[in-house]
């Protein structure tokens, strides 16, 4: 967020504050606003007016549009009259672009404030649609529902931060699967249905910004409308159709001929059967607004149509788009036809033929040769990434490069599993190559030319043909970096590397002792992270701080987190990891952001690759292992992890 931004977040929450000082306009949390919009006017005496005294462009007086009982539409323009919701916020409307931004004014840990609509009358026996046009957010959204006579308000949408149109089915979203496994309070009826089903009430709802968990700044929420619609049946299916659809997919060739689909929804009582369509990978299947599909790559992607009015309903259809080449023997064969000795005439045809799937369990496994200068590591889809650390200034990789030298290069030795020769057809850096292979193949890493240097990035597609007649793939990146750190158990423990916050301690650094602890043990060779917070803290989370790292101006930062065990409340609270960065001076001790930024987080084991681009050279992380969520809070949180690695690429 840029600083000319958050100035101007800052005067305008202070208006905002300074304004809601009148005591004849406060109300009580739990109220709902009137029909009538209000909003702050310059003269006092009219600061309770409704919103129809606002002058707009262009016109001596605004008024603001009512609910009829069928249906509503709030531009930006009306939202900027909305009252505060619950958590306290304001709503500034940008008339260079007809947009509104919501901010949140609460100072507290909850991060996350917004508006609140004016007093709706809805009838909840027939479906209510709550929609809203997201431009941007930062970094999330929630929407709540008050009904008038209850003291707490009802999820309808949170953890989500989608830009573009949301229309949701209010009902069916706060009896979704989501809150109910959480058991998210209020309890809107989760197992007798709603609890107002076919009654009329007043309602309300809270639209509000919300920043990542543990930040003490402010959230944005941009929209450019709101709508609510009561005038029709719930939206109950949603069906895609076309007589391409066999055994429930599609498959095609790559260039077929595009084909039209259609969508029915049910009941047919629904005025507004329109659909939104997208794919899932537009570089395999492409989908146009009116449901043209067209087979563009080779690979599989699927096909999702999502009723207009209510997005919750959706259809989802799988698309093999094929290369002509699944079957092995007529893979081997076209492989053999190709251009090969460096040339790249027919790259192209053998990036079909790597994309194409001849069996289901296809991917060649291959190890690296231990080495300083390189190391390996292999992400979810099976890649391999190999860290090109080489330095000509380091004497150990020089070393260790001219051992390896042949032709003007250095190389690392790569061996695949299987004990057979093997005809192998590789694809390096858009360059085809054929080999046999009988028992290591070069990954070049380093170039002598005159002097020693570092390779720049490549990738390298590889297709292994073994003499059995077993047909296998590769895919491995080769990345240049800087090693900034790794992390083993044992090092998490040392207080020279990582800093376990101590509020007594504030005096010392009174950035780092201010943020919530972990406690830390080893057990099996594991770094065990237990949530350690104060007593009276609310949320249940806490972490450990590591040193500075500088990277000196790097591309990106790259981080590989293996977390080996996540324990959990239920099946839905579970524990979470995060990483956050604490920004330093160019000196690495003067502060530049006391809130700590949220990089990544996640609830699932395994290896996990995190990139982010640093916003300063020098920063520090903060290791989280948060039982926080908005249905419990879970106070044995707890986490077990054997590696952080960081480096930058360079």
């Amino acid at each position: 967020m840029k600083r000319n931004k958050i100035q101007l977040i800052f005067l305008t929450i202070i208006g905002a504050l300074l304004l809601g000082c009148d005591p004849s306009s406060s109300t009580s949390q739990s109220s709902i606003n009137s029909d009538s919009q209000t909003t702050s006017q310059t003269d006092s005496s009219t600061s309770s007016t409704t919103q129809s005294s606002i002058p707009i462009s262009g016109s001596s007086s605004y008024t603001p549009p009512i609910w009829d009982g069928n249906s509503i539409h709030y531009g930006a323009y009306d939202i900027r009259g909305f009252g505060s919701g619950t958590p306290a916020g304001v709503a500034n409307y940008e008339d260079s672009n007809d947009t509104v931004v919501i901010w949140n004014i609460d100072a507290s840990l909850d991060n996350y404030g917004g508006v609140q609509t004016p007093r709706l009358s809805l009838d909840f026996s027939k479906a209510v649609i709550f929609e809203m046009n997201v431009v941007s957010s930062y970094s999330q959204y929630i929407v709540k529902l008050a009904v008038e006579g209850e003291s707490e308000y009802y999820y309808v949408l949170s953890d989500e931060g989608t830009p573009g149109l949301i229309s949701i089915n209010v009902v069916d979203a706060m009896l979704s699967q989501k809150y109910r496994e959480k058991n998210t309070q209020p309890d809107p009826g989760y197992n007798t249905g709603w609890k107002y089903d076919n009654q009329i009430k007043n309602c309300a709802f809270h639209i509000l910004a919300k920043g990542p968990d543990g930040e003490r700044q402010t959230a944005e929420l941009v929209l450019t409308h709101i709508a609510i619609y009561n005038n029709q049946p719930a939206v109950t299916g949603i069906f895609i159709n076309s007589p391409d659809i066999v055994s429930g997919k599609i498959e095609k060739l790559k260039g077929s001929p595009s084909i039209a689909l259609t969508s029915s929804i049910t009941p047919s009582e629904i005025t507004d059967k329109s659909v939104l369509w997208a794919s899932s990978d537009d570089t395999i299947a492409t989908i146009s607004e009116t449901g043209v599909l067209s087979f563009v790559g080779v690979g599989t992607a699927y096909i999702i149509a999502k009723s207009r009015i209510d997005q919750s309903k959706q259809a989802i259809l799988p698309i093999n788009v094929l290369s002509g080449y699944e079957n092995p023997s007529d893979l081997k064969t076209e492989l053999t036809s190709l251009s090969y000795a460096g040339s790249s005439a027919d790259v192209d045809r053998f990036a079909d033929l790597f994309k194409t799937t001849w069996g289901t369990n296809i991917k060649q496994t291959i190890s690296i040769e231990t080495m300083v200068a390189i190391d390996d590591h292999r992400r979810s889809n099976g890649d391999i990434i190999i860290e090109n650390y080489f330095n000509p200034a380091t004497s150990g990789h020089v070393t260790e490069a001219n051992a390896r030298l042949s032709s003007g290069t250095a190389a690392a030795s790569l061996t695949l599993t299987g004990t057979a020769l093997a005809n192998v057809y590789r694809n390096i850096d858009g360059q085809l190559y054929s080999q046999s292979y009988s028992g290591t193949l070069r990954v070049d890493y380093a170039q002598n030319s005159p002097a020693w240097s570092r390779l720049d990035d490549y990738v390298e597609e590889t297709i292994v043909v073994w003499n059995s007649g077993a047909v296998y793939k590769y895919r491995l990146r080769v990345i240049n970096t800087t090693l900034l750190g790794e992390n083993r158990p044992s090092d998490f423990m040392n207080s020279s590397l990582w800093t376990i916050p101590d509020r007594t301690r504030q005096t010392e650094d009174a950035v780092i002792h201010a943020l919530s602890p972990a406690s830390l043990r080893i057990e099996s060779s594991q770094l065990v992270m237990k949530q350690n917070k104060y007593p009276e803290a609310k949320y249940c989370f806490g972490g450990i701080v590591s040193n500075v790292f500088n990277a000196n101006d790097a591309e990106a930062v790259q981080m590989l987190l293996n977390i080996t065990a996540l324990n959990q409340m239920n099946d839905f609270v579970k524990t979470m990891w995060e990483i956050k960065v604490l920004y330093y001076g160019s000196n690495g001790t003067t502060v530049i952001s006391s809130n700590p930024l949220k990089i990544d987080s996640g609830n699932t084991i395994g290896q996990h690759t995190i990139t982010f681009i640093p916003a300063y050279s020098n920063f520090r992380l903060y290791l989280v292992v948060n039982g926080s969520d908005i249905g419990a809070q879970f106070a044995d949180a707890e986490m077990r992890l054997d590696l952080l690695k960081i480096y930058t690429i360079d």
